[in-house]
Protein backbone atom coordinates (compact mmCIF):
# COMPACT_ATOMS: atom_id res chain seq x y z
CA UNK A 1 0.00 0.00 0.00
CA UNK A 2 2.93 2.33 0.70
CA UNK A 3 3.76 2.19 -3.00
CA UNK A 4 0.24 3.17 -4.05
CA UNK A 5 0.27 6.92 -4.99
CA UNK A 6 -3.51 7.22 -4.61
CA UNK A 7 -3.40 5.69 -1.13
CA UNK A 8 -0.56 8.03 -0.10
CA UNK A 9 -2.48 11.06 -1.37
CA UNK A 10 -5.56 9.94 0.53
CA UNK A 11 -3.56 9.55 3.76
CA UNK A 12 -1.95 12.97 3.34
CA UNK A 13 -5.32 14.59 2.73
CA UNK A 14 -6.68 12.87 5.81
CA UNK A 15 -3.83 14.23 7.92
CA UNK A 16 -4.39 17.75 6.57
CA UNK A 17 -8.10 17.50 7.39
CA UNK A 18 -7.27 16.39 10.94
CA UNK A 19 -4.90 19.32 11.39
CA UNK A 20 -7.46 21.79 10.05
CA UNK A 21 -10.18 20.33 12.26
CA UNK A 22 -7.92 20.49 15.32
CA UNK A 23 -7.03 24.09 14.47
CA UNK A 24 -10.71 25.03 14.18
CA UNK A 25 -11.47 23.29 17.46
CA UNK A 26 -8.63 25.17 19.17
CA UNK A 27 -9.86 28.52 17.83
CA UNK A 28 -13.37 27.61 18.92
CA UNK A 29 -12.15 27.03 22.47
CA UNK A 30 -9.85 30.06 22.76
CA UNK A 31 -10.51 33.79 22.73
CA UNK A 32 -7.72 36.36 22.71
CA UNK A 33 -8.79 39.84 23.83
CA UNK A 34 -6.47 42.83 23.58
CA UNK A 35 -7.01 45.79 25.93
CA UNK A 36 -5.73 49.06 24.48
CA UNK A 37 -6.12 52.76 25.18
CA UNK A 38 -4.18 55.85 26.23
CA UNK A 39 -2.53 56.01 29.64
CA UNK A 40 -4.86 56.22 32.67
CA UNK A 41 -7.97 55.42 30.61
CA UNK A 42 -9.00 52.58 32.94
CA UNK A 43 -7.82 49.49 31.02
CA UNK A 44 -6.30 47.82 34.05
CA UNK A 45 -9.44 48.52 36.08
CA UNK A 46 -11.49 46.68 33.44
CA UNK A 47 -9.08 43.76 33.80
CA UNK A 48 -9.45 43.86 37.59
CA UNK A 49 -13.22 43.59 37.17
CA UNK A 50 -12.73 40.55 34.93
CA UNK A 51 -10.65 38.97 37.67
CA UNK A 52 -13.35 39.66 40.25
CA UNK A 53 -15.93 38.10 37.95
CA UNK A 54 -13.95 35.06 36.80
CA UNK A 55 -10.84 34.53 38.98
CA UNK A 56 -11.81 34.87 42.65
CA UNK A 57 -10.53 38.42 43.03
CA UNK A 58 -7.20 39.42 44.57
CA UNK A 59 -4.64 37.63 46.73
CA UNK A 60 -3.53 38.76 50.19
CA UNK A 61 -0.17 39.76 48.72
CA UNK A 62 -1.88 42.02 46.18
CA UNK A 63 -3.97 43.62 48.93
CA UNK A 64 -0.79 44.43 50.84
CA UNK A 65 0.81 45.84 47.70
CA UNK A 66 -2.11 48.14 47.01
CA UNK A 67 -2.31 49.29 50.62
CA UNK A 68 1.26 50.58 50.34
CA UNK A 69 0.78 52.15 46.93
CA UNK A 70 -2.46 53.84 47.99
CA UNK A 71 -0.75 55.23 51.10
CA UNK A 72 2.05 56.83 49.09
CA UNK A 73 -0.36 58.10 46.41
CA UNK A 74 -2.65 59.64 49.01
CA UNK A 75 0.17 61.66 50.58
CA UNK A 76 1.61 62.68 47.23
CA UNK A 77 -1.83 63.82 46.07
CA UNK A 78 -2.40 66.04 49.12
CA UNK A 79 1.08 67.55 48.74
CA UNK A 80 0.28 68.25 45.09
CA UNK A 81 -2.94 70.09 46.00
CA UNK A 82 -1.18 72.28 48.57
CA UNK A 83 1.60 73.22 46.16
CA UNK A 84 -0.66 73.71 43.12
CA UNK A 85 -3.04 75.92 45.14
CA UNK A 86 -0.28 78.47 45.62
CA UNK A 87 0.67 78.25 41.95
CA UNK A 88 -2.97 78.86 40.94
CA UNK A 89 -3.44 81.68 43.45
CA UNK A 90 -5.97 79.76 45.54
CA UNK A 91 -6.01 80.83 49.17
CA UNK A 92 -5.90 77.91 51.61
CA UNK A 93 -7.13 78.12 55.20
CA UNK A 94 -4.04 76.16 56.23
CA UNK A 95 -1.80 78.94 54.86
CA UNK A 96 -2.67 81.10 57.87
CA UNK A 97 -0.23 80.38 60.75
CA UNK A 98 -3.04 81.23 63.17
CA UNK A 99 -5.32 78.58 61.68
CA UNK A 100 -5.89 75.24 63.41
CA UNK A 101 -5.14 73.64 60.04
CA UNK A 102 -1.65 75.14 59.69
CA UNK A 103 0.13 72.35 61.67
CA UNK A 104 -1.55 69.73 59.48
CA UNK A 105 -0.11 71.34 56.36
CA UNK A 106 3.36 71.22 57.92
CA UNK A 107 3.05 67.51 58.66
CA UNK A 108 1.89 66.64 55.14
CA UNK A 109 4.59 68.66 53.39
CA UNK A 110 7.39 67.32 55.58
CA UNK A 111 6.40 63.69 55.09
CA UNK A 112 7.96 61.78 52.18
CA UNK A 113 5.35 59.83 50.18
CA UNK A 114 7.35 56.59 50.20
CA UNK A 115 8.43 56.87 53.83
CA UNK A 116 5.63 54.69 55.18
CA UNK A 117 5.84 52.04 52.47
CA UNK A 118 6.87 48.55 53.54
CA UNK A 119 8.84 47.37 50.49
CA UNK A 120 8.76 43.75 51.63
CA UNK A 121 4.96 43.78 51.79
CA UNK A 122 4.75 45.77 48.56
CA UNK A 123 6.68 43.16 46.62
CA UNK A 124 10.16 44.63 46.89
CA UNK A 125 11.88 47.45 45.07
CA UNK A 126 11.30 45.86 41.66
CA UNK A 127 7.56 46.32 42.22
CA UNK A 128 8.01 49.95 43.25
CA UNK A 129 10.58 50.88 40.59
CA UNK A 130 8.16 52.36 38.06
CA UNK A 131 5.83 53.72 40.73
CA UNK A 132 8.58 55.91 42.19
CA UNK A 133 9.08 57.64 38.82
CA UNK A 134 6.14 59.98 39.41
CA UNK A 135 7.73 61.23 42.61
CA UNK A 136 11.28 61.52 41.28
CA UNK A 137 10.76 62.95 37.79
CA UNK A 138 8.98 66.26 38.20
CA UNK A 139 10.14 67.80 34.97
CA UNK A 140 7.68 67.61 32.09
CA UNK A 141 10.65 67.68 29.71
CA UNK A 142 12.09 64.57 31.37
CA UNK A 143 8.74 62.79 31.09
CA UNK A 144 8.51 63.60 27.38
CA UNK A 145 12.01 62.30 26.73
CA UNK A 146 11.24 59.19 28.73
CA UNK A 147 8.02 58.63 26.80
CA UNK A 148 9.34 58.80 23.23
CA UNK A 149 12.20 61.26 22.99
CA UNK A 150 10.07 63.54 20.84
CA UNK A 151 6.75 65.32 20.80
CA UNK A 152 3.44 64.12 19.31
CA UNK A 153 4.15 60.45 18.81
CA UNK A 154 1.85 57.53 19.44
CA UNK A 155 3.01 54.17 18.14
CA UNK A 156 4.49 53.43 14.75
CA UNK A 157 4.43 50.48 12.38
CA UNK A 158 8.02 50.41 11.20
CA UNK A 159 9.53 49.41 7.91
CA UNK A 160 10.51 46.09 9.46
CA UNK A 161 6.86 45.28 10.07
CA UNK A 162 6.13 45.69 6.40
CA UNK A 163 4.27 48.94 6.60
CA UNK A 164 5.53 52.52 6.51
CA UNK A 165 2.27 53.83 7.92
CA UNK A 166 2.83 56.22 10.84
CA UNK A 167 0.46 55.57 13.67
CA UNK A 168 -0.83 57.59 16.58
CA UNK A 169 0.25 61.17 16.00
CA UNK A 170 -1.20 63.14 18.85
CA UNK A 171 -1.63 66.43 17.02
CA UNK A 172 -5.37 67.00 16.39
CA UNK A 173 -6.77 68.46 13.21
CA UNK A 174 -6.47 72.21 13.70
CA UNK A 175 -9.73 72.79 11.85
CA UNK A 176 -11.74 70.75 14.35
CA UNK A 177 -9.96 70.88 17.66
CA UNK A 178 -8.54 73.63 19.78
CA UNK A 179 -4.94 73.44 20.83
CA UNK A 180 -4.13 73.55 24.51
CA UNK A 181 -1.40 75.67 25.99
CA UNK A 182 2.09 75.17 24.58
CA UNK A 183 3.95 76.67 27.49
CA UNK A 184 7.25 74.86 27.97
CA UNK A 185 7.74 73.24 31.39
CA UNK A 186 6.98 76.43 33.30
CA UNK A 187 4.54 74.61 35.53
CA UNK A 188 7.01 72.08 36.88
CA UNK A 189 9.69 74.64 37.56
CA UNK A 190 7.17 76.83 39.37
CA UNK A 191 5.95 73.87 41.42
CA UNK A 192 9.46 73.03 42.54
CA UNK A 193 10.13 76.66 43.48
CA UNK A 194 6.87 76.79 45.41
CA UNK A 195 7.71 73.61 47.30
CA UNK A 196 11.09 75.12 48.22
CA UNK A 197 9.37 78.33 49.36
CA UNK A 198 6.87 76.37 51.41
CA UNK A 199 9.56 74.36 53.15
CA UNK A 200 11.53 77.54 53.93
CA UNK A 201 8.41 79.03 55.51
CA UNK A 202 7.74 75.91 57.53
CA UNK A 203 11.34 75.51 58.66
CA UNK A 204 11.88 79.18 59.39
CA UNK A 205 14.67 79.46 56.81
CA UNK A 206 15.53 82.07 54.23
CA UNK A 207 17.85 82.02 51.26
CA UNK A 208 20.09 85.07 50.79
CA UNK A 209 22.63 85.17 47.96
CA UNK A 210 22.53 81.40 47.79
CA UNK A 211 23.18 81.01 51.53
CA UNK A 212 20.57 79.36 53.73
CA UNK A 213 19.86 81.02 57.07
CA UNK A 214 17.97 78.64 59.32
CA UNK A 215 16.37 78.98 62.72
CA UNK A 216 16.98 75.90 64.86
CA UNK A 217 13.96 73.59 64.98
CA UNK A 218 13.49 70.13 66.38
CA UNK A 219 13.10 67.57 63.61
CA UNK A 220 10.19 65.27 64.30
CA UNK A 221 9.16 62.01 62.69
CA UNK A 222 5.39 61.71 62.42
CA UNK A 223 3.40 58.52 62.88
CA UNK A 224 1.19 57.18 60.10
CA UNK A 225 -1.87 58.06 62.17
CA UNK A 226 -0.73 61.70 62.51
CA UNK A 227 -0.27 61.96 58.74
CA UNK A 228 -3.61 60.28 58.05
CA UNK A 229 -5.35 62.65 60.47
CA UNK A 230 -3.67 65.66 58.85
CA UNK A 231 -4.86 64.59 55.40
CA UNK A 232 -8.38 63.98 56.65
CA UNK A 233 -8.57 67.35 58.44
CA UNK A 234 -7.27 69.28 55.43
CA UNK A 235 -9.67 67.58 53.03
CA UNK A 236 -12.71 67.94 55.26
CA UNK A 237 -12.11 71.48 56.55
CA UNK A 238 -10.01 73.47 54.06
CA UNK A 239 -12.28 74.85 51.34
CA UNK A 240 -9.28 75.89 49.26
CA UNK A 241 -8.07 72.29 48.98
CA UNK A 242 -11.34 71.18 47.38
CA UNK A 243 -11.40 74.27 45.18
CA UNK A 244 -7.94 73.34 43.96
CA UNK A 245 -9.03 69.77 43.22
CA UNK A 246 -11.86 71.16 41.09
CA UNK A 247 -9.12 72.58 38.86
CA UNK A 248 -7.15 69.32 38.73
CA UNK A 249 -7.38 69.23 34.94
CA UNK A 250 -4.57 71.82 35.03
CA UNK A 251 -2.07 69.48 36.72
CA UNK A 252 -1.38 65.80 37.40
CA UNK A 253 -3.13 64.09 40.31
CA UNK A 254 -4.84 60.75 40.93
CA UNK A 255 -8.54 61.00 40.07
CA UNK A 256 -9.52 58.82 43.04
CA UNK A 257 -7.71 61.05 45.55
CA UNK A 258 -10.92 62.24 47.32
CA UNK A 259 -11.94 58.62 47.96
CA UNK A 260 -8.58 57.90 49.59
CA UNK A 261 -8.54 61.17 51.57
CA UNK A 262 -11.85 60.22 53.18
CA UNK A 263 -10.48 56.80 54.20
CA UNK A 264 -7.05 58.03 55.29
CA UNK A 265 -7.51 57.06 58.97
CA UNK A 266 -8.34 53.47 57.96
CA UNK A 267 -5.19 53.18 55.82
CA UNK A 268 -3.03 54.18 58.80
CA UNK A 269 -4.00 51.01 60.67
CA UNK A 270 -1.47 48.19 60.43
CA UNK A 271 -4.34 45.68 60.44
CA UNK A 272 -6.20 47.24 57.52
CA UNK A 273 -6.52 45.15 54.35
CA UNK A 274 -7.61 46.75 51.11
CA UNK A 275 -11.14 46.08 49.90
CA UNK A 276 -11.97 45.26 46.29
CA UNK A 277 -13.15 48.86 45.86
CA UNK A 278 -9.81 50.18 47.15
CA UNK A 279 -7.95 48.07 44.60
CA UNK A 280 -10.29 49.07 41.78
CA UNK A 281 -9.68 52.75 42.56
CA UNK A 282 -5.95 52.34 43.21
CA UNK A 283 -3.59 52.64 40.29
CA UNK A 284 -0.29 51.04 39.39
CA UNK A 285 1.00 52.04 35.97
CA UNK A 286 0.99 49.10 33.54
CA UNK A 287 4.44 48.55 32.07
CA UNK A 288 4.94 46.15 29.19
CA UNK A 289 2.18 43.67 28.44
CA UNK A 290 0.48 41.66 31.17
CA UNK A 291 -1.36 38.43 30.39
CA UNK A 292 -4.31 37.06 32.34
CA UNK A 293 -6.00 33.73 31.57
CA UNK A 294 -9.26 32.25 32.75
CA UNK A 295 -11.91 29.78 31.56
CA UNK A 296 -15.55 30.57 30.92
CA UNK A 297 -17.86 27.66 30.06
CA UNK A 298 -14.94 25.59 28.80
CA UNK A 299 -13.51 28.39 26.65
CA UNK A 300 -10.06 29.78 27.42
CA UNK A 301 -9.86 33.57 27.57
CA UNK A 302 -6.46 35.18 27.14
CA UNK A 303 -6.55 38.88 28.11
CA UNK A 304 -3.60 41.07 27.15
CA UNK A 305 -3.34 44.44 28.91
CA UNK A 306 -0.85 46.75 27.21
CA UNK A 307 0.58 49.82 28.96
CA UNK A 308 -0.99 52.96 27.50
CA UNK A 309 1.77 55.54 28.00
CA UNK A 310 3.68 56.43 24.85
CA UNK A 311 6.85 54.69 25.99
CA UNK A 312 4.90 51.42 26.25
CA UNK A 313 3.26 51.47 22.80
CA UNK A 314 6.36 50.32 20.93
CA UNK A 315 5.81 46.94 22.62
CA UNK A 316 2.24 46.55 21.38
CA UNK A 317 2.96 44.84 18.05
CA UNK A 318 4.33 41.80 19.89
CA UNK A 319 0.75 40.84 20.79
CA UNK A 320 -1.16 41.86 17.66
CA UNK A 321 -1.41 38.42 16.03
CA UNK A 322 -4.42 36.10 16.26
CA UNK A 323 -6.52 38.63 18.17
CA UNK A 324 -10.20 37.71 18.48
CA UNK A 325 -11.26 41.19 19.49
CA UNK A 326 -9.73 44.52 20.53
CA UNK A 327 -11.18 46.48 23.43
CA UNK A 328 -10.31 50.18 23.38
CA UNK A 329 -10.92 51.99 26.67
CA UNK A 330 -11.62 55.73 26.46
CA UNK A 331 -11.79 57.99 29.51
CA UNK A 332 -14.61 60.34 28.44
CA UNK A 333 -14.08 62.55 31.50
CA UNK A 334 -10.56 63.54 30.46
CA UNK A 335 -11.46 65.88 27.60
CA UNK A 336 -9.98 68.85 29.48
CA UNK A 337 -6.88 67.10 30.88
CA UNK A 338 -3.31 66.77 29.61
CA UNK A 339 -0.99 63.79 29.30
CA UNK A 340 1.28 62.91 32.19
CA UNK A 341 4.12 62.28 29.74
CA UNK A 342 3.58 65.46 27.70
CA UNK A 343 1.59 68.29 29.28
CA UNK A 344 1.29 70.09 25.94
CA UNK A 345 -1.09 67.42 24.61
CA UNK A 346 -4.77 67.04 25.48
CA UNK A 347 -5.64 63.50 26.60
CA UNK A 348 -8.76 63.23 24.47
CA UNK A 349 -6.94 64.45 21.37
CA UNK A 350 -4.33 61.77 21.98
CA UNK A 351 -7.01 59.10 22.37
CA UNK A 352 -8.74 60.18 19.14
CA UNK A 353 -5.58 59.86 17.07
CA UNK A 354 -4.62 56.61 18.74
CA UNK A 355 -8.03 55.01 18.19
CA UNK A 356 -8.20 56.09 14.56
CA UNK A 357 -4.77 54.67 13.77
CA UNK A 358 -5.43 51.37 15.56
CA UNK A 359 -8.92 50.91 14.17
CA UNK A 360 -7.71 51.35 10.59
CA UNK A 361 -4.39 49.55 10.95
CA UNK A 362 -3.70 46.54 8.75
CA UNK A 363 -3.12 44.53 11.93
CA UNK A 364 -6.83 44.81 12.76
CA UNK A 365 -8.34 44.79 9.27
CA UNK A 366 -10.86 42.08 10.19
CA UNK A 367 -10.83 42.40 13.96
CA UNK A 368 -14.01 43.63 15.67
CA UNK A 369 -13.59 46.46 18.18
CA UNK A 370 -15.26 47.07 21.51
CA UNK A 371 -15.25 50.71 22.61
CA UNK A 372 -15.70 51.40 26.31
CA UNK A 373 -16.75 55.00 27.00
CA UNK A 374 -15.28 54.84 30.49
CA UNK A 375 -15.38 57.07 33.59
CA UNK A 376 -18.97 58.12 32.95
CA UNK A 377 -19.34 58.74 36.70
CA UNK A 378 -16.57 61.36 36.63
CA UNK A 379 -17.99 62.89 33.45
CA UNK A 380 -21.26 63.73 35.23
CA UNK A 381 -19.41 66.01 37.63
CA UNK A 382 -16.94 67.31 35.05
CA UNK A 383 -19.46 68.72 32.54
CA UNK A 384 -20.97 70.97 35.23
CA UNK A 385 -17.73 72.85 35.80
CA UNK A 386 -15.74 72.44 32.57
CA UNK A 387 -17.59 73.19 29.29
CA UNK A 388 -16.82 70.63 26.58
CA UNK A 389 -17.16 73.28 23.87
CA UNK A 390 -14.02 75.00 25.17
CA UNK A 391 -11.99 71.98 24.00
CA UNK A 392 -14.23 70.75 21.15
CA UNK A 393 -15.76 73.83 19.46
CA UNK A 394 -17.84 71.71 17.08
CA UNK A 395 -19.89 70.28 19.97
CA UNK A 396 -23.50 71.46 19.52
CA UNK A 397 -25.22 69.80 22.48
CA UNK A 398 -26.18 71.23 25.86
CA UNK A 399 -23.16 72.32 27.87
CA UNK A 400 -23.99 70.32 31.00
CA UNK A 401 -25.94 67.41 29.49
CA UNK A 402 -24.11 64.11 30.04
CA UNK A 403 -26.23 62.25 27.49
CA UNK A 404 -25.45 64.83 24.78
CA UNK A 405 -21.74 64.63 25.59
CA UNK A 406 -21.71 60.82 25.45
CA UNK A 407 -23.58 60.80 22.14
CA UNK A 408 -21.09 63.32 20.76
CA UNK A 409 -18.07 61.18 21.64
CA UNK A 410 -19.76 57.98 20.47
CA UNK A 411 -20.50 59.48 17.04
CA UNK A 412 -17.03 61.02 16.87
CA UNK A 413 -15.23 57.74 17.51
CA UNK A 414 -17.50 55.69 15.27
CA UNK A 415 -16.78 58.15 12.45
CA UNK A 416 -13.07 57.32 12.76
CA UNK A 417 -13.71 53.77 11.52
CA UNK A 418 -12.84 53.72 7.81
CA UNK A 419 -13.29 49.94 7.51
CA UNK A 420 -16.29 47.61 7.52
CA UNK A 421 -15.44 46.12 10.90
CA UNK A 422 -18.11 46.23 13.60
CA UNK A 423 -17.58 48.45 16.66
CA UNK A 424 -19.58 47.65 19.78
CA UNK A 425 -19.97 50.60 22.16
CA UNK A 426 -20.56 50.33 25.91
CA UNK A 427 -20.78 53.11 28.50
CA UNK A 428 -18.89 52.13 31.61
CA UNK A 429 -17.73 53.09 35.05
CA UNK A 430 -14.89 50.61 35.47
CA UNK A 431 -14.82 51.04 39.26
CA UNK A 432 -18.52 50.13 39.63
CA UNK A 433 -18.51 46.35 40.07
CA UNK A 434 -22.26 45.79 39.63
CA UNK A 435 -22.58 47.69 36.34
CA UNK A 436 -19.29 46.29 35.01
CA UNK A 437 -20.40 42.71 35.68
CA UNK A 438 -23.44 43.34 33.49
CA UNK A 439 -21.33 44.86 30.70
CA UNK A 440 -18.60 42.20 30.87
CA UNK A 441 -21.14 39.37 30.81
CA UNK A 442 -22.71 40.86 27.67
CA UNK A 443 -19.27 41.30 26.08
CA UNK A 444 -18.24 37.75 26.98
CA UNK A 445 -21.41 36.26 25.45
CA UNK A 446 -20.85 38.29 22.28
CA UNK A 447 -17.23 37.16 22.00
CA UNK A 448 -18.11 33.49 22.46
CA UNK A 449 -20.87 33.72 19.84
CA UNK A 450 -18.58 35.59 17.42
CA UNK A 451 -15.78 33.10 17.95
CA UNK A 452 -17.99 30.09 17.27
CA UNK A 453 -19.16 31.74 14.06
CA UNK A 454 -15.64 32.59 12.89
CA UNK A 455 -14.27 29.13 13.72
CA UNK A 456 -16.47 27.62 11.04
CA UNK A 457 -17.83 24.99 13.42
CA UNK A 458 -21.31 26.53 13.46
Amino acid sequence: MDDDPEYMDMMQNSQVEKILKASKQKKKNQIKLLLLGAGESGKSTVLKQMRLLHKNGFSEQEKLQYKNIIWADMIGSMQTLIIQARKLGIRLNCDDPASDLYPYKRKVLEYKPLEGVDTSAAGGMSFLKNFVIKYSENSAHKRRLRSTGKVNTGWEETEESGDMETIGSATPNKENYTKISEEEDAGDGDAQTLLKDYMEELNGTTTVNGSIHKKPRRIRKYSKYEIAEAINKLWENDEGIKKCFDKSNLFQIEGSAPYFFEKSIEYASEDYRCTDEDILKGRIKTTGITETNFNINGIKFQILDAGGQRSERKKWMHCFQDITCTCFVLAVSEYDEVLFEDERVNRMHEAIMLFESLCNSRWFANTPFILFLNKVDLLKDKVRRSPLRKYFPDYKGKSNDVEDVLQYFEKLFLSLNHTNKPIYVHRTCATDTKSMQFVLTAVTDMLISQNLKNSGIF
